[in-house]
Protein backbone atom coordinates (compact mmCIF):
# COMPACT_ATOMS: atom_id res chain seq x y z
CA UNK A 1 0.00 0.00 0.00
CA UNK A 2 1.14 3.52 -0.68
CA UNK A 3 1.64 5.97 2.15
CA UNK A 4 -0.73 8.92 2.57
CA UNK A 5 0.16 11.94 0.45
CA UNK A 6 0.02 15.42 1.95
CA UNK A 7 -3.45 16.89 1.48
CA UNK A 8 -3.48 19.99 -0.68
CA UNK A 9 -4.93 23.02 1.14
CA UNK A 10 -7.86 24.57 -0.69
CA UNK A 11 -8.89 21.51 -2.73
CA UNK A 12 -8.92 19.18 0.24
CA UNK A 13 -10.70 21.70 2.46
CA UNK A 14 -13.32 22.04 -0.25
CA UNK A 15 -13.80 18.28 -0.36
CA UNK A 16 -14.10 18.13 3.43
CA UNK A 17 -16.65 20.94 3.55
CA UNK A 18 -18.75 19.41 0.78
CA UNK A 19 -18.65 15.96 2.31
CA UNK A 20 -19.66 17.24 5.72
CA UNK A 21 -22.62 19.18 4.30
CA UNK A 22 -23.94 16.31 2.19
CA UNK A 23 -23.19 13.33 4.42
CA UNK A 24 -26.67 13.13 5.94
CA UNK A 25 -28.55 13.82 2.71
CA UNK A 26 -26.82 11.47 0.31
CA UNK A 27 -28.65 8.24 -0.40
CA UNK A 28 -26.93 5.61 -2.53
CA UNK A 29 -24.53 8.32 -3.69
CA UNK A 30 -27.21 10.62 -5.20
CA UNK A 31 -28.74 13.75 -3.69
CA UNK A 32 -32.54 13.65 -3.85
CA UNK A 33 -34.64 16.84 -3.68
CA UNK A 34 -37.97 17.39 -1.94
CA UNK A 35 -39.34 17.74 1.58
CA UNK A 36 -40.12 14.03 2.00
CA UNK A 37 -36.62 12.98 0.99
CA UNK A 38 -35.04 15.65 3.21
CA UNK A 39 -37.15 14.47 6.14
CA UNK A 40 -36.08 10.87 5.49
CA UNK A 41 -32.44 11.95 5.40
CA UNK A 42 -32.84 13.79 8.70
CA UNK A 43 -34.40 10.69 10.28
CA UNK A 44 -31.57 8.55 8.94
CA UNK A 45 -28.94 10.93 10.30
CA UNK A 46 -30.60 10.71 13.73
CA UNK A 47 -30.46 6.92 13.76
CA UNK A 48 -27.71 5.45 15.93
CA UNK A 49 -25.15 3.32 14.14
CA UNK A 50 -25.44 -0.39 14.98
CA UNK A 51 -21.66 -0.56 15.51
CA UNK A 52 -18.97 1.65 17.01
CA UNK A 53 -17.25 4.10 14.66
CA UNK A 54 -13.44 4.43 14.67
CA UNK A 55 -11.90 7.76 15.73
CA UNK A 56 -10.27 10.37 13.52
CA UNK A 57 -6.83 9.50 12.22
CA UNK A 58 -7.21 5.71 12.19
CA UNK A 59 -5.50 4.09 9.19
CA UNK A 60 -7.37 0.96 8.02
CA UNK A 61 -5.60 -1.25 5.46
CA UNK A 62 -7.89 -3.84 3.86
CA UNK A 63 -7.61 -6.75 1.47
CA UNK A 64 -9.75 -6.86 -1.69
CA UNK A 65 -10.86 -9.80 -3.81
CA UNK A 66 -13.06 -9.29 -6.87
CA UNK A 67 -14.05 -12.23 -9.07
CA UNK A 68 -15.58 -12.32 -12.56
CA UNK A 69 -15.01 -8.61 -13.15
CA UNK A 70 -16.21 -7.71 -16.66
CA UNK A 71 -13.79 -5.46 -18.54
CA UNK A 72 -14.67 -4.41 -22.08
CA UNK A 73 -11.56 -3.96 -24.25
CA UNK A 74 -10.86 -3.92 -27.99
CA UNK A 75 -11.09 -7.71 -28.28
CA UNK A 76 -14.41 -7.94 -26.38
CA UNK A 77 -15.38 -8.48 -22.75
CA UNK A 78 -12.92 -10.36 -20.54
CA UNK A 79 -13.80 -11.58 -17.05
CA UNK A 80 -11.00 -11.11 -14.54
CA UNK A 81 -10.22 -11.99 -10.93
CA UNK A 82 -8.50 -9.18 -9.02
CA UNK A 83 -6.56 -9.44 -5.78
CA UNK A 84 -4.94 -6.65 -3.79
CA UNK A 85 -5.88 -4.07 -1.22
CA UNK A 86 -7.15 -0.66 -0.29
CA UNK A 87 -5.95 1.61 2.50
CA UNK A 88 -8.30 4.22 3.99
CA UNK A 89 -7.93 6.82 6.73
CA UNK A 90 -10.70 8.35 8.86
CA UNK A 91 -10.67 12.15 8.42
CA UNK A 92 -13.79 13.12 10.42
CA UNK A 93 -15.92 11.08 12.82
CA UNK A 94 -19.15 12.17 14.50
CA UNK A 95 -22.73 11.05 15.12
CA UNK A 96 -23.64 11.41 11.42
CA UNK A 97 -20.89 9.07 10.26
CA UNK A 98 -17.39 9.22 8.82
CA UNK A 99 -15.55 11.09 6.12
CA UNK A 100 -12.86 8.78 4.77
CA UNK A 101 -9.86 9.32 2.50
CA UNK A 102 -8.52 6.56 0.27
CA UNK A 103 -4.74 6.77 0.64
CA UNK A 104 -3.77 3.66 -1.32
CA UNK A 105 -5.47 1.26 -3.69
CA UNK A 106 -4.03 -1.44 -5.94
CA UNK A 107 -5.46 -4.70 -7.30
CA UNK A 108 -4.05 -7.00 -9.98
CA UNK A 109 -5.57 -9.64 -12.29
CA UNK A 110 -3.13 -12.11 -13.89
CA UNK A 111 -4.21 -14.37 -16.77
CA UNK A 112 -2.24 -16.47 -19.28
CA UNK A 113 -2.58 -13.71 -21.88
CA UNK A 114 -2.48 -10.46 -19.96
CA UNK A 115 -2.01 -8.74 -16.63
CA UNK A 116 -4.36 -5.94 -15.62
CA UNK A 117 -3.48 -3.55 -12.81
CA UNK A 118 -5.87 -1.06 -11.20
CA UNK A 119 -4.08 1.53 -9.04
CA UNK A 120 -5.02 4.80 -7.41
CA UNK A 121 -3.94 7.54 -9.79
CA UNK A 122 -3.41 10.59 -7.55
CA UNK A 123 -3.93 10.76 -3.79
CA UNK A 124 -4.07 14.56 -3.81
CA UNK A 125 -7.24 14.78 -5.93
CA UNK A 126 -9.14 11.61 -5.03
CA UNK A 127 -12.55 12.71 -3.70
CA UNK A 128 -13.44 11.81 -0.15
CA UNK A 129 -15.63 8.84 0.71
CA UNK A 130 -18.49 8.59 3.20
CA UNK A 131 -19.87 6.22 5.80
CA UNK A 132 -23.40 7.34 6.63
CA UNK A 133 -26.94 6.27 7.39
CA UNK A 134 -28.87 5.71 4.17
CA UNK A 135 -32.44 6.96 4.64
CA UNK A 136 -33.89 3.77 3.13
CA UNK A 137 -37.38 3.94 1.64
CA UNK A 138 -40.23 4.28 4.13
CA UNK A 139 -42.85 4.23 1.35
CA UNK A 140 -41.72 0.90 -0.10
CA UNK A 141 -43.75 -2.28 0.50
CA UNK A 142 -42.43 -3.52 2.83
CA UNK A 143 -40.75 -0.31 4.07
CA UNK A 144 -36.95 -0.18 3.93
CA UNK A 145 -35.62 1.25 7.21
CA UNK A 146 -32.48 3.42 7.38
CA UNK A 147 -29.26 1.43 7.16
CA UNK A 148 -25.51 2.13 7.41
CA UNK A 149 -23.81 2.42 4.03
CA UNK A 150 -20.30 3.19 2.83
CA UNK A 151 -19.67 5.00 -0.46
CA UNK A 152 -16.12 4.80 -1.78
CA UNK A 153 -14.99 7.22 -4.50
CA UNK A 154 -12.03 6.19 -6.65
CA UNK A 155 -9.88 7.71 -9.37
CA UNK A 156 -7.46 5.19 -10.84
CA UNK A 157 -5.33 4.06 -13.73
CA UNK A 158 -5.92 0.71 -15.40
CA UNK A 159 -2.88 -0.78 -17.11
CA UNK A 160 -3.21 -3.68 -19.55
CA UNK A 161 0.04 -5.62 -20.06
CA UNK A 162 -0.35 -8.11 -22.89
CA UNK A 163 2.03 -11.06 -22.64
CA UNK A 164 2.74 -11.06 -26.38
CA UNK A 165 5.39 -8.39 -25.87
CA UNK A 166 3.33 -5.44 -27.10
CA UNK A 167 3.51 -2.11 -25.27
CA UNK A 168 1.33 -1.71 -22.18
CA UNK A 169 -1.92 0.22 -22.54
CA UNK A 170 -2.44 2.74 -19.73
CA UNK A 171 -5.98 4.08 -19.27
CA UNK A 172 -7.57 6.20 -16.58
CA UNK A 173 -10.87 7.24 -15.10
CA UNK A 174 -12.32 10.64 -15.93
CA UNK A 175 -10.97 12.96 -13.18
CA UNK A 176 -14.36 14.69 -13.07
CA UNK A 177 -16.34 11.45 -12.79
CA UNK A 178 -14.86 9.07 -10.19
CA UNK A 179 -15.90 5.46 -9.88
CA UNK A 180 -18.24 4.81 -6.96
CA UNK A 181 -18.49 1.64 -4.88
CA UNK A 182 -21.39 1.06 -2.49
CA UNK A 183 -21.49 -1.39 0.40
CA UNK A 184 -25.27 -1.56 0.51
CA UNK A 185 -26.09 -2.56 4.09
CA UNK A 186 -22.79 -2.19 5.92
CA UNK A 187 -22.42 -4.88 8.57
CA UNK A 188 -19.40 -3.47 10.40
CA UNK A 189 -16.54 -1.01 10.03
CA UNK A 190 -13.70 -1.80 9.64
CA UNK A 191 -15.22 -4.16 7.08
CA UNK A 192 -15.42 -7.92 7.59
CA UNK A 193 -16.36 -9.98 4.52
CA UNK A 194 -18.19 -6.93 3.22
CA UNK A 195 -19.34 -6.89 -0.38
CA UNK A 196 -19.23 -3.70 -2.46
CA UNK A 197 -20.68 -3.12 -5.92
CA UNK A 198 -19.92 -0.60 -8.64
CA UNK A 199 -22.49 2.17 -9.04
CA UNK A 200 -22.36 2.06 -12.84
CA UNK A 201 -20.14 1.33 -15.80
CA UNK A 202 -16.83 3.23 -15.69
CA UNK A 203 -15.42 4.60 -18.98
CA UNK A 204 -11.64 4.28 -19.23
CA UNK A 205 -9.85 6.94 -21.22
CA UNK A 206 -6.61 6.93 -23.19
CA UNK A 207 -4.03 9.74 -23.02
CA UNK A 208 -6.04 11.75 -25.55
CA UNK A 209 -9.21 11.57 -23.48
CA UNK A 210 -10.94 9.07 -25.76
CA UNK A 211 -12.77 6.08 -24.31
CA UNK A 212 -10.75 2.93 -25.00
CA UNK A 213 -12.26 0.46 -22.52
CA UNK A 214 -15.03 0.14 -19.94
CA UNK A 215 -15.17 -1.42 -16.50
CA UNK A 216 -18.65 -2.95 -16.42
CA UNK A 217 -18.73 -4.12 -12.81
CA UNK A 218 -16.58 -4.68 -9.78
CA UNK A 219 -18.13 -7.07 -7.22
CA UNK A 220 -15.48 -6.97 -4.51
CA UNK A 221 -15.20 -8.46 -1.02
CA UNK A 222 -13.26 -6.35 1.48
CA UNK A 223 -11.72 -7.38 4.81
CA UNK A 224 -9.58 -5.47 7.26
CA UNK A 225 -6.01 -6.69 6.95
CA UNK A 226 -4.39 -8.31 9.97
Amino acid sequence: MTESAEISGSDRRGFMKGAAVTAAAVGAGVLVPGAAEAEAAERAAAQPFPFALPPVGVDIPCSCYASNVPLKIDTGVVNLDFKGGIDVCVRTSNETGLVIEVIGHKVVADTPNLMVTIEQSDTTITPLSLLQMNPGNPTAIPPVPPFPEMLIKLLFTLTIDRKDGSAPLVLSTDPNNPASLSSGVLKAFPPANQGYTLGGNVPLLDKNGNQAAELQGFPVTVNQSA
